[in-house]
């Protein structure tokens, strides 16, 4: 149908409707019901359109503001799960850390014979990851120089640098470091020393040991005592190797260290020992005068 004959339709409705209510209102009211009725019809069509293009506005409109609803109850349950997951992190942390306390204040309890300052693990650099770390405890706090460090585990190391607050602590995984050591097994009582190893960091290593002496891997190493820096009997570590030394007369043990230095949160420093000084061996105290020895 073209452009001139949809208009001409749309003017003979429109002037047939004109007619129509004119004829309503000349014939009377009981002639104006069938020309509403007419009319009604003629509408209802176009009526339904409407009507179904605003049923499915408002559908479109409810759907909408349900999914908004579900976008808004999502995130606040991300944000709740996030709150959730946060506070289970430090619940965890808390109690990791009432562990570790717990064990810390039964080793004071059962070592009667130190007295201890606790210390966090402040500061450890990639560098010197296995030679130092940093303390938050200094001069303020009681310590000096050449206090032993150990853990509820064994011995750390002693203290090489001391501040105000904090405190730089030498490991015995230094290869710089030198601990005087005793097998304790009770019939070995070999003594030498362990220090670190470059060549293999984690692995300190007792050196210096006679061929002959009596050496074996799970043996346990304490501390001598001797060298007036760590008192005896601290647990150093481990035997896990013995090996002969080409072309000499020694051999040298690699060691499990009995501290986890990769894990060092909190440790202990050392500020007063009432163990008491071995004599070095081969060595007797001085005879008093007119004794001969």
């Amino acid at each position: 149908m073209g452009l001139f004959n949809k208009k001409a339709v749309l003017l003979l409705v429109a002037v047939v409707t004109v007619f129509l209510l004119a004829s309503s209102q000349i014939q009377g009211k009981y002639k104006f019901v069938f020309v509403e009725e007419l009319i009604t019809t003629a509408l209802a069509p176009i009526q339904s359109i409407f009507s179904n293009i605003g049923f499915n506005f408002r559908k479109v409109g409810l759907h909408t503001s349900e999914l908004m609803t579900v976008y808004r109850d999502n995130q606040v349950l991300r944000t709740q799960n996030e709150e959730i997951r946060q506070n289970n992190l430090n619940v965890s942390e808390v109690m990791a850390e009432n562990i570790r306390l717990r064990s810390i204040l039964a080793y004071k309890n059962e070592a009667k014979q130190f007295d201890f300052v606790t210390a966090a693990v402040v500061g450890r650099d990639l560098g010197t990851w296995n030679s130092t770390i940093v303390i938050n405890r200094g001069t303020a706090d009681g310590i000096t120089k050449d206090m032993p460090v150990v853990t509820t585990q064994g011995l750390v190391g002693s203290v090489v640098n001391v501040y105000t607050h904090v405190a730089k602590v030498q490991l015995i995984l230094d290869s710089r470091s030198a601990v005087g050591a005793l097998v304790q097994r009770p019939e070995s009582r070999v003594v030498a020393i362990v220090e670190g190893s470059s060549s293999a960091p984690l692995r300190p290593r007792m050196v210096n040991i006679a061929r002959d002496a009596d050496i074996i891997k799970s043996d346990k190493l304490i501390t001598s005592g001797f060298g007036g820096i760590y008192p005896k009997g601290l647990f150093i570590g481990e035997v896990i190797d013995v090996v002969n030394e080409e072309g000499g007369l020694l051999k040298y043990a690699s060691l499990k260290t009995a501290v986890d230095f990769d894990r060092l949160e909190e440790v202990l420093v050392i500020i007063r020992s009432r163990e008491p000084v071995p004599s070095l061996p081969g060595l007797l105290p001085p005879a008093p005068q007119g004794v001969g020895r």
